[in-house]
């Protein structure tokens, strides 16, 4: 069983070392301009993992794309660009997980989407998400996660691969509200970070319980399952996203807050204009997420944003239409 890597960065060396503790033959690829893959290759360890000497790492694409399953990781917004070079090769006997959270800036659409507009040849589809840290994982703090596809058989076959004692894998057929849910978890977690960074960290409780709805309302207008929010894709992964000190969205909107610099890529950024972009179109209301991009564009004081969010006019909390 041969199983490859596009992208390998923070998730991407994960999947790696991950493939290879699991006794497949493993290649990783990047192209030659990156500088961060050819440190990997020099190394063969980065600030999360070493790789076991098994792994193959090449620049070359041809070499990468021989192989069973191929599971892609790189930015959300450079996906369109990497499926169109993917597009001419034929994958019909190749299944292809997608392990992105995000939603496609320019379009708002989702990362399957993009993917089977480009054309994309491939045996299947599925996306693998929910809550953990690679640095958790390769430290044997054992986890639950996601893979989600239209072609159950396809779920069926890669959670047989990929599951373990150290991931436990479950499989969903609701691929709207997984890839959305998964994706809007990194805005919320920018919101936890502007919330810890002004020293209101009590105010968690609240966004917990009000972000999932609006995400519901979303996903629920775009034709999937509310229900999906309220599992790994999305609630389940608030620990790692409002909490964790390995969590990007968090540092970055603590960060955002005390007007510090953080390094990395914070793929709610983004993800929040996707997300106001597709909610627009669907006439959906997403308070937090407004809010969210509000701060971060600069156009609203954070401490009265807050204060609007989170005092607003007391009402029902529930309703039948989420709303």
């Amino acid at each position: 069983m041969k199983i490859s890597v596009l992208g390998c960065g923070r998730w991407g060396s994960f999947h790696l070392w991950y493939a290879a503790e699991s006794g497949y033959e493993v290649t990783g690829w990047e192209p030659a301009d990156s500088e961060n893959f050819s440190l990997l290759r020099r190394d063969r360890s980065n600030r999360y993992l070493t790789l076991q000497d098994s792994i193959l790492l090449t620049t070359d694409l041809e070499e990468a794309l021989d192989a069973d399953q191929i599971i892609i990781s790189v930015p959300a917004q450079l996906f369109r660009g990497l499926a169109a070079q993917l597009s001419t090769h034929d994958l019909s006997g190749t299944d292809v997980v997608l392990c992105m959270k995000g939603l496609e800036l320019s379009t708002g659409k989702r990362l399957s989407v993009v993917a089977e507009e480009e054309g994309l040849r491939a045996r299947s589809v599925c996306i693998w998400v929910g809550p953990g840290h690679p640095q958790d994982f390769v430290a044997g703090v054992p986890g639950c996660m996601l893979i989600s596809s239209l072609d159950e058989a396809a779920a069926i076959r890669v959670t047989g691969r990929m599951g373990s004692s150290l991931v436990r894998m479950y499989r969903s057929t609701d691929l709207i509200g997984c890839e959305i849910g998964a994706a809007a978890k990194n805005v919320v977690g920018i919101a936890a970070g502007m919330l810890d960074g002004m020293n209101m960290s009590g105010l968690k409780g609240a966004l917990m319980a009000r972000a999932p709805q609006e995400v519901a309302r979303l996903v629920q207008a775009s034709g999937g399952d509310w229900r999906s929010v309220y599992g790994l894709s999305h609630l389940g992964d608030y620990e790692a996203t409002l909490f964790s000190k390995y969590s990007r969205n968090r540092n970055y909107g603590e960060s955002l807050v005390k007007e510090e610099i953080m390094k990395g890529l914070a793929e709610g950024v983004p993800t929040s204009n996707a997300m106001l972009s597709l909610a627009e179109k669907l006439s959906v209301e997403l308070p937090i997420t407004s809010m969210v991009r509000s701060i971060i564009d600069g156009e609203t004081n954070l401490k009265t944003a807050i204060g609007e969010l989170f005092l607003r006019p007391q009402k029902e909390e529930f309703s039948a239409s989420l709303q």
